[in-house]
């Protein structure tokens, strides 16, 4: 059974089997017999096992619940960091929202956000905190379990800059000036955590933080739940390293130290966190907020915030984790042959070079021209014939608790796209009743992709700038009507490997394109253009910018070793500016053609600005042509930063946003892949693809020194002048940093622009009984011997 995930076995009718039983002898003459009930209200199976040896015989009679893959929201069974960052978007909540299910990570969990506070007063009593913007990570369910601890995400304390007041004499005790290593930590901020049983306070937070209203919840309304920025209790500034476990805590944000500063010296280096509390640097050092450094606190706090008997750290059975192997997956293919299908030959293919792939990078930067590209095969789930399926069946209500999962069992990379408004599935299964009581097992051995569908077509460029368009998987998107919308599908998703997710308009890049825009020779990879010029995203990321992705009634399960902070993969164009520095060398090399000089657009700085030359239409060109939508309008000037001018039309009426958003209403499963391998088969605990953010590539993967740029600023670098050649000893840090002299990734093109902030939610209370996970065996009720 465990190979099934201990899911009833099928029968004849593609119906689960309520007694089933198996029977074997050993080689060394034992005879064994195993028989099995299946309660189908209670999940669990009885089992009468009887086995003989020698004539002594034996009878045993045990049960073993089983665990639905729907009984959890998130599921992390493995030791990895879990994170639940927020960052920039004061109206984008990042939150966990469970209903009556549960969450689980084995490992530590960590939150942290860095909202603006309008006001922040430069000493040690606190300002007031800005009200529904920083309270919008959000954590409920019905049993939350972090049995590694919960904390505040860490911050550098950096030197502050001369002329910022007594900002320097007041963090001259936990400061480390440029150049040398971090003597203590601060946390992220100023955004607050607040965790709750109360699914409906949870909804309306979340909701009310999209909005930015004062009401209907207070400030006071939440006080409670408000994670604190310390277990102890005590005066800021709080240090963690004299800090007794006294069984208070530190929670109130109108009293945190929110500090803004430059730092780094004349490479002048902003930075904003929450200067409360500090703790020093050592790995076995404690931290302010850990739950497990500090548990009385911690069990105080717990106590007054409601959430005895909901929240649990390591005070609470670590719950059992299966590993998944090429057992259980042989088992689902089984499955897929008797009652769903099989795709083993790719359908409608197409080829699209993996540029975001660390992997694939290296390997190409070393091959060349002869490397081969990836192929992803178009799956039509309309089309697809389940073997003895009945729709009509779905239907029936004497049939409802022995509905079988059906598994569609993919051997080869593949794209699932939603083509209709309404949802999926919507020409073969249009009944609602029918739709609730499919589970549907998507099963995907070298990679998936989830193809979402577009209702609105309006651009941001021509109107209502600060909305992100809407793209949904399993989701209606034909009416706002909750009501009237079409049910989804309760769809299981399993893959060792990252699923990405993809735009209705993306294009992907062909091995033509790959040698156009990307050329590689000698071990390395000269870039003509990089993500953020690619014409493949005209009627993409260049015309859409910023965009809310909606997953709806779906379970993930995948390994470990996917992040289970940014579980998807948003591959293509979807993020434009971030926070870094070397984000602008990188951005205008990559807008340049050597023996061209680019002109300034007076009196901006031309790292930040200049006039769109003329190769604009020459063949090949590095940029976009004229009327492109990357121009956002302006047939004159580059968009700022040389970014898509989408984004920062987005950001100018949206608020300082630096992603696009993911929300996911479903459950994530997060577990260990065995690494044994049949002959013939690949090893699972080794993902075959590595995702890369941004200029995170390997810097020696490329070569950018045909191409050139200017510094022309009094900030980060040293200034050079015109067509500077791209190479890493031109972009230098005007004072050294600990990390060196030079940012490498000042020359490194953008491969892949994804960044995302992540809300997940519980799925309807439809979403049930869609197939099991775990199997926990209960004790033994009856033996006998003879």
């Amino acid at each position: 059974m465990a190979r099934r995930l201990w899911d009833p076995p099928p029968d004849n009718s593609c119906l689960k089997a309520e007694n089933f039983e198996s029977e074997g002898t050993f080689p060394n003459g034992l005879t064994w017999k195993v028989t099995a009930n299946y309660n189908f209200s209670t999940k669990n199976y009885e089992l009468l096992a009887r086995g003989e040896f020698n004539g002594l015989k034996a009878v045993f009679k045990k049960r073993i619940k089983v665990l639905d893959v729907s009984d959890y929201l998130l599921f992390s069974g493995n030791e990895q960091t879990v994170s639940l960052p927020r960052l920039y978007g004061e109206k984008s909540p990042s939150a966990l929202i469970a209903r009556d299910r549960r969450i689980y990570v084995k490992g530590l969990f960590t939150v942290g956000g860095n909202i603006d506070r309008n006001n922040p007063e430069v000493d040690w009593n606190g300002s007031p905190a800005e009200w529904p913007a920083e309270f919008g990570t959000i954590i409920q369910g019905d049993r939350i379990q972090f049995a590694g601890g919960i904390q505040y995400m860490l911050h550098s304390v950096p030197e502050p800059n001369p002329g910022q007041g007594n900002l320097t004499s007041m963090l001259a005790p936990y400061s480390n000036p440029w150049g040398t290593p971090d003597r203590t930590y601060s946390q992220f901020g100023p955004s607050s955590a607040i965790i709750t049983k109360d699914y409906a306070k949870a909804v309306t937070l979340s909701e009310q933080v999209k909005a930015g209203n004062a009401g209907p919840l207070s400030l006071p309304s939440v006080a409670n739940e408000i994670y604190p920025i310390a277990l102890f209790s005590g005066t800021p500034p709080l240090q963690a390293w004299s800090a007794s476990d006294n069984g208070g805590y530190f929670n109130n944000p109108n009293r945190y130290s929110i500090f803004y500063y430059s730092y780094a010296q004349s490479n002048n280096f902003g930075i904003r966190a929450d200067y409360t509390c500090f703790t020093r640097t050592g790995a076995n050092d404690k931290r302010c907020s850990n739950s497990e450094h500090f548990p009385r606190g911690f069990a105080n706090w717990r106590k007054d915030a409601g959430l005895e008997g909901v929240l649990f750290t390591k005070d609470a059975e670590e719950i059992p984790s299966p590993k998944m192997s090429w057992d259980n997956l042989e088992a689902l293919e089984e499955d897929a042959k008797q009652c769903g299908t099989v795709v083993t030959n790719s359908t409608n293919p197409y080829s699209d070079c993996d540029i975001w792939d660390k992997n694939f990078v290296q390997k190409y930067a070393a091959q060349g021209a002869g490397i081969t590209c990836g192929s992803m095969s178009r799956v039509n789930l309309d089309s697809l014939a389940l073997s003895n399926f009945n729709v009509a069946d779905l239907s029936d209500p004497a049939k409802k608790e022995r509905l079988l999962r059906r598994v569609v069992y993919l051997k080869v990379p593949s794209e699932i796209a939603q083509t209709n408004a309404r949802g999926l599935l919507m020409s073969s299964i249009p009944n609602d009743v029918a739709r609730k009581n499919l589970s549907l097992w998507v099963v995907s051995e070298q990679g998936l992709a989830l193809r979402g569908f577009q209702q609105d077509t309006s651009s941001p460029l021509n109107s209502d700038p600060a909305r992100m368009r809407e793209i949904g998987f399993n989701h209606d998107l034909s009416t706002t009507n909750v009501a009237a919308q079409k049910a989804s599908i309760p769809l299981v998703v399993l893959s060792p490997e990252q699923v990405h997710l993809l735009s209705p308009q993306y294009q992907p890049l062909t091995p033509t394109l790959l040698q156009q825009y990307w050329p590689a020779s000698g071990g390395k990879i000269r870039p003509v253009r990089h993500n953020l010029t690619d014409s493949r995203y005209e009627q993409d990321g260049f015309r859409y910018g910023y965009r809310k992705f909606i997953i709806n009634n779906v379970s993930l399960i995948t390994s470990s070793k996917v992040s289970a902070t940014t579980p998807f993969f948003l591959r293509g164009l979807w993020s434009g500016p971030d926070s870094s520095a070397n984000q602008y060398p990188s951005n205008m090399c990559m807008i340049s053609l050597g023996g061209n000089t680019l002109e300034p657009k007076p009196p901006e700085a031309m790292i930040f600005y200049a006039k769109i030359p003329d190769y604009h239409s020459q063949a090949n060109s590095p940029i976009p042509p004229k009327g492109s939508n990357y121009y956002a309008g302006d047939n004159t000037y580059f968009p700022r930063a040389y970014y898509p001018g989408v984004f920062q039309k987005m950001r100018d009426t949206g608020g300082s946003r630096e992603e696009s958003e993911v929300y996911f209403t479903g459950i994530r499963i997060h577990l260990d892949f065995d690494s044994a391998a049949p002959s013939g088969k690949r090893d699972l605990n080794v993902m075959l693809h590595e995702g890369v953010e941004g200029r995170n590539s390997n810097p020696a993967s490329f070569d950018l020194a045909h191409k050139t740029f200017t510094w022309d600023t009094n900030i980060y670098y040293d200034n050079r002048p015109v067509n500077t050649a791209c190479t890493p000893n031109n972009v230098v840090y005007r004072v050294p940093s600990i990390w060196g002299t030079t940012d490498p990734y000042g020359v490194v093109p953008s491969t892949n622009n994804g960044r995302y902030i992540f809300i997940q939610s519980s799925p309807a209370n439809t979403y049930r009984d869609v197939g099991s996970i775990v199997g926990v065996e209960q004790p033994i009720l009856e033996a006998q011997s003879n």
